[in-house]
């Protein structure tokens, strides 16, 4: 009995000693967002974070196409990374439309996003969503 309890004693010992301990991931660093950024087409947003609320805004005249553009995110609890919804008003055959949209992005790096945005084909007669996707998007930060 003794014999047994010590050789769980020298094993135990054995573990603590040899065994290489797990060490803890350094934490991803936290990218700043606030600021202006453009999309590869070159349309500009202004981001503004406050707490772990995100919100991005069109900035007047960077796209013809748009009257108005804004998408409330929330950090989805991963460092860097958002979600959120919003709206745009589009300029389509000499009307405004309004549509819904869908933002899912990763502050990547200080100068990058990179997430996924609705894309919306829409229907010139009625205002209409012909067609929706979610197409892969890329922000450099511009100031």
């Amino acid at each position: 009995m003794l014999e047994s309890t010590v050789m769980q004693i020298v094993l135990s010992l054995m573990l603590v000693l040899f065994v290489p301990r797990i060490q803890e991931q350094p934490k991803a660093p936290k990218n700043d967002p606030n600021g202006i950024w453009q999309t590869e087409s070159g349309t500009k947003f202004e981001m503004k974070l406050a707490d772990s609320d995100l919100t991005a805004r069109l900035v007047e005249g960077s796209n013809p196409a748009y009257v108005k553009y804004e998408v409330h995110l929330k950090n989805t609890g991963e460092i860097n990374s958002y979600e959120g919804t919003g709206f745009f008003i589009a300029k389509v055959q000499g009307k405004e439309c309004r549509f819904e949209t869908t933002w899912k992005i990763i502050i990547v790096q200080s100068e990058t996003i990179a997430g996924y945005l609705s894309r919306i084909v829409p229907d010139p007669d009625t205002c209409g969503v012909k067609q929706r996707s979610e197409d892969f998007a890329q922000l450099k930060k511009v100031h």
